[in-house]
């Protein structure tokens, strides 16, 4: 079942509140005191971003979705707004991590301003149960899956054990390492300077011949073999035997 958890976070930095009410002040945000009842509240503003992220986020079963706005400067002042504002994403920012909404009105005065969020969605990833070697095959016992916020594993990641297992590392891993497809590859079948059988096909007849290999091989890759009785080099197609498929 998927959760969404929502939050309102105070800026732990004072100079960058600062700044914010600055720019506000020059963006001609602040404005004289004004009553009550024609002042924009600061909580429906608020309101505005949080259903928006809220309305933004697409979701599947098994994930957590956290959303965090940010707060605004208390001493803001606003005409209040004669409709429930607007929001949208400011331009350039992300659906997910930090990111940035922009809550507009246009009646019965034209205002706009940004206000800060995190979205963060949470789903279970492979990460490595044990260190791994490079080049080595990885087993089910070298995985296991790991809750985490993914907004910030811009390299992708896997959520099914099945994809990386029986693929090969592409360098060392450590422990606790999120798997991404720049750390695995097929598994190498067949090693520059190992014999391979050479083998032609059709209906009817099957030609085979030893050879050795020119350069590593993975299922499917073409490679260069050399022709034991001839010398010649053919090339060919790696089969998950091992053997390299030449045509006739």
């Amino acid at each position: 079942m998927t959760a969404t958890t929502l939050k309102t976070a105070r800026h732990s930095n004072p100079t960058r509140a600062r700044a914010l009410g600055y720019a506000l002040l020059a963006a001609g945000l602040y404005q004289p005191a004004l009553a009550a009842s024609d002042s924009e509240s600061i909580e429906r503003i608020l309101n505005t971003a949080r259903t928006f992220a809220a309305t933004m986020i697409d979701t599947t079963a098994g994930q957590e979705v956290e959303i965090e706005i940010g707060q605004l400067d208390s001493r803001l002042q606003l005409t209040r707004c004669a409709h429930p504002p607007t929001a949208q994403l400011a331009p350039g920012a992300r659906t997910e991590g930090h990111t940035t909404i922009n809550v507009r009105c246009s009646d019965p005065v034209s205002w706009s301003l940004f206000v800060p969020a995190r979205i963060e969605r949470h789903v279970e990833v492979l990460v490595l149960e044990r260190p791994i070697a490079r080049q080595q095959v990885i087993r089910p016992e070298d995985v296991r899956l790991e809750r985490q916020a993914v907004s910030g594993l811009t390299n992708g990641y896997f959520t099914e054990p099945e994809a990386v297992v029986g693929m090969a590392s592409r360098r060392r891993l450590m422990p606790g390492q999120v798997l991404t497809s720049a750390h695995v590859t097929q598994r190498r079948i067949v090693e520059r300077g190992q014999e391979v059988t050479l083998f032609s096909a059709r209906p009817g007849l099957v030609v085979r011949m030893k050879g050795i290999a020119l350069e590593d091989g993975r299922e499917g890759a073409r490679i260069r073999v050399r022709n034991s009785s001839s010398k010649r080099v053919v090339e060919g197609y790696v089969e998950p035997s091992g053997a390299v498929r030449v045509a006739l």
